[in-house]
C-alpha cells in the first residue's frame, strides 16, 4: 500500500514490484549512520543540538 503512494518500501518483493516506480539508490538505517536512534535523539534533537543550532541561526 505504501508503494502505490510513492513511499519507498523496504521489502524486496515489494520493491521489485515498483521498481521503475523507485530508481536505485543507495539507503541507509539510523543504526547504521549514527548508531541507533537513541544516540540520533542525543545527537540531533536534545536543547541545543544540531537542530536546535540550525533552527535558531534561521530566526
Amino acid at each position: 500500500m505504501a508503494a502505490k503512494h510513492f513511499y519507498r518500501p523496504r521489502n524486496e518483493k515489494v520493491l521489485a514490484k515498483y521498481s521503475a516506480q523507485f530508481p536505485k539508490i543507495k539507503t541507509f538505517t539510523i543504526d547504521e549512520v549514527f548508531g541507533g536512534w537513541a544516540n540520533a535523539q542525543k545527537t540531533h534533537f536534545v536543547n541545543g543540538a544540531i537542530f536546535d543550532q540550525i533552527y535558531n541561526s534561521k530566526r
